[in-house]
């Protein structure tokens, strides 16, 4: 059996690393009193799993970890006893129990949703970069990774783009795929929409909202594939 912890990422730790945040999470599943797996060998460690990292800075109401069990027990058990020692700002709202055979969440994980505020930016402007954006089949830009600089076509990555004003300055929300062959982080398309409105990159504040697989081609949260 397996346990799908739905957790928040608040904004009072949105600077926790992803090692940190695996620690801490371990730790939290050791003193649980929960009936937790663990690793074989000479150094046992609590076998646990994210379903994505989230980038250093960026909040989260959506974020999952997979924890196995050792033996059986509640969903209700288990929500009450994680939040029992997790802090506020990483608190559990859902438990879900699976199989061991259920698949892993990395390999359901198709696309993710985000709340971004960027601050003093010119709202008619980017929804203006945004319809252009929306309306081309190809629109490249320069990623960056540890393998060096290459120039994908990120349109098609770019799933939903809405921009409203708001009283701290433009906000997105953003539906972006989040897959192994194709990722579009949210500061990319930031920064592309950006050279579209003729505007320097904007600061912005990013907050991922949830995470989605497409079983049957049907957008579904991702605790419910």
């Amino acid at each position: 059996m397996r346990m799908l912890l739905l957790f928040q990422k608040g904004e009072q730790v949105r600077h926790l690393g992803h090692l940190d945040l695996q620690r801490t999470m371990q730790r939290a599943l050791r003193r649980s009193g929960l009936p937790i797996a663990y690793s074989q060998g000479f150094h046992p460690h609590v076998l646990l799993a994210f379903a994505s990292a989230l980038s250093v800075g960026v909040s989260s109401d959506g974020e999952i970890a997979d924890a196995p069990l050792s033996a059986p027990a509640s969903p209700e058990a288990c929500l009450q006893r994680m939040n029992a020692v997790l802090p506020p700002a990483l608190a559990a709202c859902r438990v879900r129990l699976v199989t061991d055979h259920h698949p892993g969440l990395m390999g359901l994980l198709k696309q993710a949703a985000y709340d971004v505020l960027l601050p003093g930016a010119d709202a008619a402007a980017f929804a203006d970069a945004a319809t252009a954006f929306l309306a081309r089949d190809e629109v490249t830009a320069l990623r960056r990774s540890k393998r060096g600089e290459t120039r994908v076509n990120i349109r098609p990555m770019a799933h939903a783009v809405t921009v409203t004003p708001d009283e701290a300055g433009t906000r997105l929300t953003l539906r972006l795929s989040l897959e192994e062959t194709a990722t579009l982080k949210p500061l990319l398309l930031i920064q592309t929409l950006a050279d579209l409105a003729g505007l320097p990159e904007p600061r912005a504040r990013i907050h991922r909202l949830g995470l989605y697989g497409l079983p049957s081609g049907v957008l579904t949260p991702l605790m419910d594939c």
